[in-house]
C-alpha cells in the first residue's frame, strides 16, 4: 500500500492541475461514452466476486447490475468550448455611428448583432446589444449490466465478457440572453438560437394588417440546426465482448488478455441541436483488447490487500454523421445570415437563410483510438471488500471530412444592410449585400467551410474512485451488494468533468 500511496498521489496533482488547452467555437462535443467506464465495470465484481475456476454442479456465469448517476460540473469551461473568444459570456452589438449603408462591421467585442439578427433599416448612429452566455450541463442515469461466462467446458481459463449499459442522457445548454437595449431584442436572440424565430413574408402578408415596407426587408428564416435547447435520448449504449483466456491463475496472481470489439447501439449525431445528446460513443464500430492482472500483496485468500491493473484499448472505425461545418474566417460562422444566387447569379431576396441550415451536412467521422484503465487497490476481509484507484482514460481527435458537397456559387455570408425586399438583380449590381462588399462573393462552399468546429479535440483524464463491497459467499447462489463513486477531472475543455455514483448487485451461478 506504501507503494500505491505516491502514485495516487501523482494521479491527484495532475487532475487537479489546470486545463492545458482551451477550445472554443466548436459546433459539436463527443463526451466519454457511458458504458467506457472501468471503475463502474471493475469494483467489486472482477476477481472478488467471479469464482476462479469452474466450480462442479455451476453454470459458470455471473451476473451484475449496476444502477448509476452521473453529473458533468465546470460548466464555464463548456461554455468557452461553444461560444467565442473563450468566454462563457458574449456580447453582441451594433457598432455606434457606423453608416447604415456599410456592409460589414468592426464591432470586435465580440459580434456584430445584425449578422444573427437582420435590420437593415435601423438608423444611423443607433446601436444596440445584448449579451448570450451558455451554462452547459450533462446529466446521465442508467444502468449497466455486466455478464461473465466461464468458457472452461471448452478450454481452461477461457471466458466470456459481455457489457451492455441502458442509458438516458439529458444535455441542456441553459442558454440565457440578457442586459439587452430592448427586452424585445433579447427574446429576438433568444428566440433565434432556440430555432423559433423568424420573418416570413407569407405570415406578414396574411397578417390582419397589411406590411410596412420595412418588415419585408429584413425576412429571414428559421434555424433548423445547432439549435441551443434542452434535449435528451434514451437507449441501449454500446455493447462491449470480450473473449478473454487467463494466462496465469493462482490463488496469488492473475494475468489475462482478451480480444474485444464495440458494437455499436446508440444514436449517432443528426446536427440538429448543439449540444447534442449521444448515447454510447457516435454509432462507430470498435476493435482492440483488454489486459489485467491482480498481485495479492498481503494475506491468505479471506484477509488480504491486492494490487491490480485493467487496461481497455479500442480502435473506433470511421462512420458517417451529420454534423453543423463552420465558415473561415468567421467567428459562429454557423450563427451567421446567408445570402442566396440563384443559378444565373441573380439575387433570390425573399429570405435570408441561417447557415446552420446550410453547413450542418453529412461527414465522415473517424474517432480514432480510445484507452481507459485504472490501477488500484483492493482490501478484503471476510465478505467485505474496499477498492481504491486512479482511472486514466484518453481519446484521440476526431478526423472530420466532408462527405457532402456543398452546391457552388450558391450561398454568401449577407452583409449587415442586405434588402430582402428589393428586386432580384445580379449580384454585380449590389456587391454592397455581400459581407465585406467584396466584387466576387464570399461563397459558402467547399473551399471556404472548415470541419474544425465539429472536430471534438483529444481527451485526456484522471478520476479518483472508491467503492464498498459485501459478497455473501455461503449462500447457494453468492451475492454481492456494492457502492461505488468517482470524480472525473479533464485536462482540456474537449472533455467533460463530472462526479459519479453507483450501486451494485450481482449473483454468480
Amino acid at each position: 500500500m506504501k507503494k500505491l500511496l505516491p502514485v495516487l498521489a501523482v494521479a491527484v496533482l495532475v487532475a487537479g492541475a489546470a486545463r492545458a488547452d482551451s477550445h472554443t467555437n466548436k459546433t459539436f462535443l463527443m463526451p466519454r461514452a457511458q458504458g467506457v467506464n472501468l471503475p463502474m465495470e471493475h469494483t467489486s465484481f472482477e476477481e472478488e466476486f467471479i469464482p476462479r475456476k469452474l466450480e462442479n454442479g455451476k453454470f459458470g456465469a455471473t451476473f451484475a447490475v449496476t444502477p448509476f448517476f452521473q453529473q458533468s460540473t465546470d460548466r464555464d469551461d463548456t461554455a468557452d468550448y461553444f461560444l467565442i473568444h473563450h468566454k462563457s459570456t458574449i456580447t453582441l452589438q451594433t457598432e455606434a455611428g457606423h453608416a447604415v449603408s456599410a456592409d460589414y462591421s468592426t464591432v470586435t467585442n465580440d459580434l456584430d448583432i445584425n449578422y444573427l439578427y437582420h435590420d437593415s433599416a435601423r438608423e444611423t448612429g443607433d446601436q444596440y446589444s445584448t449579451k448570450v452566455s451558455l451554462d452547459p450541463e450533462q446529466t446521465v442515469y442508467g444502468a449497466r449490466m455486466d455478464y461473465y461466462q466461464n468458457l472452461g467446458v471448452i478450454l481452461k481459463n477461457l471466458y466470456l465478457k459481455i457489457d451492455a449499459p441502458i442509458v438516458h442522457v439529458e444535455n441542456d445548454p441553459e442558454l440565457w440572453v440578457g442586459s439587452a437595449t430592448t427586452a424585445a431584442l433579447a427574446q429576438n436572440i433568444e428566440h433565434y438560437l432556440q430555432g423559433k424565430f423568424e420573418q416570413n413574408a407569407e405570415s406578414l402578408l396574411t397578417g390582419i394588417e397589411a406590411p410596412a415596407v420595412t418588415d419585408l426587408t429584413n425576412l429571414q428564416a428559421k434555424l433548423t440546426h445547432a439549435k441551443m435547447v434542452k434535449r435528451s435520448v434514451s437507449g441501449l449504449a454500446d455493447v462491449d465482448v470480450a473473449l478473454g483466456y487467463k494466462f496465469i491463475n493462482t490463488e496469488k496472481y492473475l494475468l489475462g488478455l482478451a480480444l474485444a470489439t464495440t458494437l455499436p447501439t446508440g444514436n449517432k449525431a443528426t446536427g440538429e441541436f448543439m449540444f447534442e445528446p449521444i448515447a454510447g460513443n457516435g454509432h462507430h464500430w470498435g476493435l482492440g483488447g483488454d489486459l489485467y492482472g491482480t498481485i495479492r500483496a498481503w494475506g491468505k485468500m479471506k484477509h488480504n490487500l491486492k494490487f491490480f491493473l485493467r487496461m481497455k484499448y479500442r480502435y473506433l472505425f470511421s462512420n458517417d454523421e451529420n454534423r453543423t461545418l463552420g465558415i473561415k474566417g468567421y467567428d459562429w460562422g454557423q450563427y451567421h445570415l446567408l445570402g442566396k444566387l440563384d443559378s444565373g447569379s441573380t439575387v433570390q431576396y425573399r429570405s435570408l437563410i441561417p447557415a446552420a441550415n446550410v453547413l450542418t451536412r453529412r461527414v465522415d467521422v473517424t474517432p480514432g483510438s480510445q484507452f481507459d484503465g485504472v490501477l488500484g487497490m483492493t482490501y478484503n476481509n471476510g465478505g467485505f471488500s474496499f477498492d481504491l484507484g486512479y482511472n486514466l482514460y484518453y481519446r484521440d481527435a476526431e478526423e472530420v471530412s466532408l462527405d457532402d458537397k456543398l452546391p457552388a456559387s450558391t450561398y454568401f455570408v449577407a452583409a449587415r444592410n442586405f434588402d430582402t425586399a428589393a428586386a432580384a438583380a445580379a449580384i454585380s449590381d449590389h456587391p454592397e449585400y455581400v459581407d465585406g462588399n467584396l466584387a466576387a462573393p464570399w461563397y459558402v462552399d467547399n473551399s471556404n467551410v472548415t470541419c474544425d468546429p465539429a472536430e471534438t479535440p483529444s481527451q485526456f483524464t484522471n478520476s479518483i474512485y472508491t467503492a464498498l463491497s459485501y459478497t455473501f459467499r455461503k449462500w447457494e447462489v453468492p451475492m454481492l451488494m456494492a457502492i461505488g463513486g468517482k470524480y472525473e477531472f479533464a485536462s482540456e475543455n474537449s472533455a467533460l468533468q463530472q462526479w459519479g455514483i453507483w450501486m451494485k448487485t450481482g449473483v454468480t451461478f
